[in-house]
């Protein structure tokens, strides 16, 4: 039986929104203006948003304290009549309007709701940011999940947002730093697909406090040789013994990394490290339980990849110690991985 949600006071009715989930609270503000202008009006709270923008393909997702993304609200660009139910009329935000069919479904964590327009001029990923800025209120800054090839004017700039995860084959470093220069409060950027092109001291990327790299290469060592900020991570990195050697030695020195939490990354699967030539000359300590922690946790949220915790001790750590104020920090080196912790 139908509930005429409108016609209850507004106490009852933000109860009754209070009890939905983000998907149900999405779907009922498209029934009709009345019925998103109630929703707007509760305000449901949600953490952290991601929207996610690709090229036939737009979702939004929400992040939990402590928990992985999880999808809510996709919307696929294809015939909605292909999917064997009758489409309906779509309106969404002030400029959106299409054909589109409706669909909920459960994944292994949560519901989420699945819409098929007709292919759009460009529009859709603005109107739906819109709506959703909308109806949620926000408790934490967004995130951002780009694919490469919609570094369009088509895909609007997003606001408080802090962290991005680029998604696609390359992207030339010229077209990363104009992308980027739309988000000056970005703390955290990871890139998937490979980065080309030469830096320079304008070069954005520069300015974000935490990177990863899943494809570093050449690019990921000039990265990190000019990185002035807290935690970077690479996989798949060209880097030799003696860069590392030099890079461990700046910060002993106070040449460069003043501001650096902690440095890992893996080497290309046809290299091998040689830990002898890494601690060439450098004056290094064993593991002493009363000067640090065994062991360190890097937080999930950084990166949003959960990992264990690392073991600082054994033949492959060793401790170094900055000499102007004292500061330590270790380095774990194996064979195809290197690890380099400040401590606090």
């Amino acid at each position: 039986m139908p509930i005429p949600l409108l016609h209850f006071p507004y106490v009852v009715q933000k109860k009754i929104f209070d009890s939905m989930n983000y998907c149900e609270v999405f779907v009922t503000s498209l029934c009709s203006k009345r019925m998103k202008y109630c929703v707007i009006r509760a305000k449901p709270r949600v953490p952290k948003i991601w929207y996610c923008v690709y090229p036939d393909e737009t979702r939004i997702a929400v992040q939990e304290e402590g928990k992985r993304v999880e999808t809510i609200l996709e919307f696929f660009e294809e015939n909605p009549w292909l999917s064997g139910t009758k489409p309906e009329k779509l309106k969404i935000g002030e400029d959106f309007i299409a054909l589109g069919t409706f669909e909920t479904a459960l994944n292994i964590f949560n519901q989420m709701c699945l819409i098929r327009v007709l292919k759009n001029d460009g529009t859709l990923a603005k109107s739906l940011y819109e709506h959703v800025k909308s109806i949620y209120r926000y408790t934490e800054p967004c995130g951002l999940e780009v694919h490469i090839n919609t570094f369009t004017d088509e895909v609007p700039i997003y606001e408080n947002v802090n962290k991005i995860l680029l998604k696609g084959k390359s992207v030339k470093l010229n077209d990363l730093d104009s992308f980027l220069s739309q988000y000056p409060n970005l703390s955290t950027l990871m890139i998937q697909p490979s980065v080309i092109g030469q830096f320079s001291d304008s070069s954005k990327i520069l300015e974000i406090s935490n990177i990863q790299l899943s494809n570093g290469g050449h690019f990921g060592a000039s990265l990190l040789s000019r990185f002035t900020g807290r935690n970077i991570a690479c996989r798949n990195l060209f880097i030799t013994e003696a860069e590392i050697n030099l890079l461990i030695r700046k910060w002993m020195k106070s040449e460069a990394y003043h501001n650096l939490e902690t440095i890992h990354f893996s080497v290309t699967p046809d290299y091998v490290l040689d830990t002898d030539l890494i601690i060439d000359q450098l004056e290094t300590e064993e593991f002493d339980p009363t000067k640090r922690p065994q062991w360190y946790q890097i937080d999930y949220k950084l990166y949003n990849i959960p990992t264990s915790p690392y073991d600082f001790s054994g033949g492959n750590c060793f401790d170094v110690i900055r000499e102007n104020d004292g500061k330590r920090a270790s380095f774990l080196s194996f064979p195809t991985y290197f690890m380099f912790l400040v401590w606090n």
